[in-house]
Order: structure tokens, then C-alpha cells, then sequence
């Protein structure tokens, strides 16, 4: 086989199509949590992205003396700043350039390129998901072994109780907290919960009103304060990603790669060093994250965790 097409293994339009494929599975819980302004317009670190969320209403009785007094529409403003130019990159010898496959590049570079991609989303978010952020009362706060299906359910209860709409809640839990609830016999059981994959497939699915999914990755929530979770309806948080200007000189190559289901894009460069001999590709993203409404978010505390 000839050089010329074992190098296609380092072309952009080949690496971007692997690139998605490890994507999209590890995207999809994120976006069940967060309010994510995911774009592959172009963008720049220092950047501010506005949103806005209204303040709750009451209802008034009315009287035909007063006529219908309204209410004045308060709104809270969100400013996000694109704070940090995040970036995952590799290169590769002339000899490794000359001799590795396609499937090889997949399975050993981009895979975990990916994974590094989307674990700094999930960080980010993670380390302000803290007590002072989100001051309201948890989903959950105990031990290990005392969570279970009973817990959710007053965890949705609380939910409820914080004004959360019933549409879309999810709930995001540790690997220790989502293994403690699958070892839930009421959870476990076919005739309890109508479905078999929690035990063939490890997957709780819906509880109580309540998508829940699996992240290992807390180890990045606030230290010492035991997060294990989080529960919203996606108002609670807001992410901002945009791609950076490609450059005009240098040679090289840059192109954007874009999730069609999160809509998450990065840009995708590809460049010789002559000076080192090494050929170079890179994910390039610019990002910022903030409190959205710091009564939608509930956190799952587990205190010997």
C-alpha cells in the first residue's frame, strides 16, 4: 500500500468523520442537564453571550375597581464568557505518519482525543455545580445506602417543590450512586419497573418522572462537598461553545466539525512542522459556563463519597 494513501489517515475530512462517532454517545447526557448554546460560528476568547430566564408569577384575584393590574415582567440577564480556548492536541512522527492506518488512528488517538473534548464541557460544569451556587434543597443528601428508588422519588418531589417543570427532567448521577440505585430490588425487578434492561443492560431509563444517566466524572465537582449528581430540567446551567478563527498564513489545514445532535463543534486542524518533522492535529474549541437560574439544578449530595 502506498504512502500517499496510508497518509489519508491524517487528512481532516477522514479524522472528522471518525471524530463524531465517539462524540456522540458521551454528548447526549450533557444535554439533558444543561442549556447548551453549542455553534460553529466563529468566536473569540473574551466574547460575552447573553441569555435570560423570567422570575416566577403570581396569580391576583381580580377586582372590578382595580381592573387587571399586571405584573412587571422581571427577567434575570445570564452573561456568559467565552474565558477559555480549549484545545486537545497530538502529532505524530514521519515513520508513524508513513505506516499507521485509518483504524488505528480511530482507535488509538481520536477515541480519547474525543473523550478529553467532551470531559472538559462536563468539568466545567461540574466544578461550579457547589452549594452556594445552587443554594436550594437537594435532590438528594445521605449516604450511599440509604439512596435508592425511594429517593428519587422524593427527589422528584423536591424537584416539584422548586417550581421545575415535569417535562425533560434528568437526573445525572456518579458511577457509585448510579450502581447503588441499580442494586435496588424494586428497581431490578421486572415486575416493578416493566422493563428488563436495568438487569441486561445496566440501564435504569425513567424513574418516577425522571431520565436518569451515568457520568464518571465527578471527581471535577466542588472539593469536599460530596457531589454526586445533579438533577435538572436544563435551566440550571448554561454553556457556551464557539470555533476560533482559522488562521490565514502558515500553511495547513483547518476545518469545523459539528455533532448534528448537540450541535457541539470544534475546529479540526492539520498542519506540518517542518522545523520537527512532526505532523500535527488539534481540536480547537472556545468555551464559557455559568449559573443560569440557581434554583434548577438540585444536587445529588452523598456524604461518605
Amino acid at each position: 500500500m502506498s504512502n500517499s494513501v496510508l497518509n489519508q489517515g491524517l487528512a481532516p475530512q477522514f479524522v472528522a468523520a471518525e471524530t463524531l462517532r465517539t462524540l456522540v454517545p458521551v454528548l447526549a447526557p450533557l444535554n439533558k442537564i444543561v442549556t447548551t448554546d453549542f455553534s460553529a460560528y466563529v468566536g473569540e476568547k473574551g466574547q460575552v453571550v447573553h441569555t435570560r430566564y423570567a422570575d416566577s408569577f403570581s396569580a391576583s384575584t381580580y377586582s372590578s375597581s382595580t381592573g387587571f393590574v399586571p405584573a412587571s415582567a422581571v427577567s434575570n440577564d445570564v452573561a456568559v464568557t467565552l474565558a477559555d480556548h480549549k484545545y486537545v492536541a497530538t502529532a505524530f512522527t514521519d515513520t508513524e505518519v508513513a505506516t499507521i492506518s485509518l483504524d488505528m488512528l480511530r482507535r488509538v488517538f481520536i477515541a480519547p482525543m474525543a473523550n478529553a473534548t467532551v470531559k472538559s464541557l462536563f468539568d466545567a460544569i461540574l466544578a461550579q455545580t457547589t452549594a452556594a451556587a445552587y443554594p436550594g434543597t437537594p435532590f438528594y443528601s445521605g449516604t450511599k445506602a440509604n439512596f435508592n428508588r425511594q429517593s428519587v422519588a422524593q427527589g422528584a418531589t423536591n424537584m416539584t417543590k422548586a417550581n421545575l417543570p415535569f417535562a425533560d427532567r434528568s437526573l445525572l448521577l456518579s458511577p457509585d450512586a448510579f450502581g447503588q440505585l441499580l442494586q435496588d430490588p424494586s428497581v431490578a425487578q421486572y415486575l416493578s419497573i416493566g422493563d428488563t434492561s436495568v438487569i441486561r443492560d445496566g440501564k435504569v431509563g425513567r424513574l418516577h418522572g425522571v431520565d436518569i444517566y451515568e457520568y464518571n466524572g465527578f471527581t471535577a465537582g466542588p472539593a469536599g462537598e460530596h457531589l454526586n449528581g445533579i438533577a435538572s430540567c436544563r435551566e440550571g446551567h448554561v454553556i457556551v461553545t464557539r470555533v476560533p478563527a482559522a488562521p490565514t498564513t502558515g500553511g495547513g489545514e483547518q476545518i469545523t466539525v459539528q455533532d448534528p445532535d448537540s450541535g457541539f463543534a470544534f475546529a479540526l486542524r492539520s498542519w506540518y512542522d517542518w522545523t520537527k518533522g512532526l505532523s500535527n492535529i488539534s481540536a480547537s474549541w472556545i468555551t464559557g459556563n455559568s449559573v443560569g437560574n440557581p434554583n434548577a439544578a438540585l444536587r445529588v449530595v452523598i456524604s461518605d463519597l
